[in-house]
């Protein structure tokens, strides 16, 4: 069988930490062209990939019609990620794309009905889906084992916004991601929600900016910082219960944590993320006398092939049941926006003020 050609739009950080690796340990498919408007960014990555230099562009539409790729990768800055993705499946490519979807609910819904009009899949990269631990913890909530969920406690923070000399990159600027942390980490955590198998009923967040200015990337200037620094967010489910989920990139002592914490009738489930070291932990029977919580691992035979593994099955026609596709990009932001809109309202706002907002029937009922 001939290997799967992948097209790999935006070639930062993301793209080369997170999603070349996994294509990399894939034997059914290969990278065979780049495209990122900065031309070190291109030579880098193409250099380490071994990319011919008439593989390489600075235009993503001239990579859509070189004749050498079978689908796209997306991992540009938000404010692209929906256009690209469009013009990729006009092209006829089917697409994986980076969270957020795109810049706001319509985008988002614009690229369900270009998924549903073209026929070809919309794979959405909720990297934590896909890691074995959180897999592990969905099934044993799936199994019934800690019995009804009571709450849902979610915690995302990190350093990353007082890394020394950090400049006003895009991440930075409203008019570029639309969100910060309430989107760059929120529809992550949005989607572990959804992971669990629950649905959003309505949403509050408060929210701020700490670091207010920052120098231009190109120079002595400086410029106003535009987007969240930090998110407090309840959200109200549909099964009666609440999750809240804290997300900062201003935490001083704290490099990069993740925490899942359920609480149900029977017991609870702790997830722990810290600077790459994870954990899971389970609180259930006895132990529960003395809230002791206890490592456990999953068992043998319990695999999970990772992001972008998932991605390639999909494109083979043998997904994964849990891949992460465009309607679950769109539920994600709903529950963006929703808390987006309740910090500027200074109120709860329900899902399906946003569905009826786009004229779109609410995929939460």
């Amino acid at each position: 069988m001939s290997k799967i050609r992948l097209g790999l739009i935006g070639v930062g950080g993301i793209m080369n930490g997170a999603h070349i690796p996994g294509y990399l340990g894939c034997n059914d498919c290969e990278i065979t062209a780049i495209a990122d408007v900065k031309p070190e960014a291109l030579k880098r990555t193409g250099d380490r990939l071994g990319i011919p230099e008439k593989f390489r562009f600075t235009d993503y539409r001239d990579l859509l019609t070189c004749g050498e790729i079978d689908a796209v990768d997306i991992a540009t800055p938000n404010d692209v990620h929906v256009p690209i993705a469009l013009a990729a499946l006009d092209a006829g490519f089917p697409v994986s794309v980076e969270k957020p979807i795109g810049m706001d609910f319509p985008e988002s819904v614009a690229l369900l009905k270009k998924s549903k009009d073209t026929g070809l899949p919309v794979f959405v990269c909720f990297s934590w889906r896909y890691k074995t631990l959180p897999r592990y913890m969905k099934k044993i909530v799936d199994d019934g084992e800690i019995g009804r969920l009571y709450h849902i406690y979610i915690k995302c923070i990190k350093d990353s916004g007082l890394w020394k000399g950090r400049r006003l990159e895009w991440r930075f600027q409203e008019k570029r991601a639309s969100s910060g942390v309430l989107c760059d980490l929120g529809s992550h955590m949005f989607d572990m929600i959804r992971f669990l198998g629950e649905k959003f009923e309505s949403i509050f967040c408060s929210r701020g900016i700490i670091i207010k200015s920052r120098q231009l990337e190109d120079s002595d200037e400086w410029g106003e910082v535009t987007t969240d620094d930090w998110s407090n967010v309840i959200c109200h489910l549909k099964s009666g219960i609440d999750a809240t989920v804290t997300l900062s990139r201003c935490a001083t002592n704290e490099k990069d944590t993740i925490e899942f914490y359920l609480i149900g009738e029977k017991g609870s489930l702790r997830f722990v993320y810290e600077n790459g070291s994870q954990h899971l932990y389970r609180c259930t029977g006895e132990d529960m006398i003395n809230n002791t919580f206890r490592e456990i691992e999953p068992p043998a035979g319990f695999v999970v092939g990772g992001q972008s593994r998932s991605y390639i099955d999909l494109l083979n026609g043998n997904p994964d049941k849990y891949a992460s596709e465009i309607t679950e990009g769109v539920r994600s932001q709903a529950a963006v926006d929703a808390a987006k809109l309740s910090s500027q309202l200074g109120r709860m706002v329900t899902i399906r003020e946003l569905y009826e907002s786009a004229g779109v029937q609410c995929m939460e009922d």
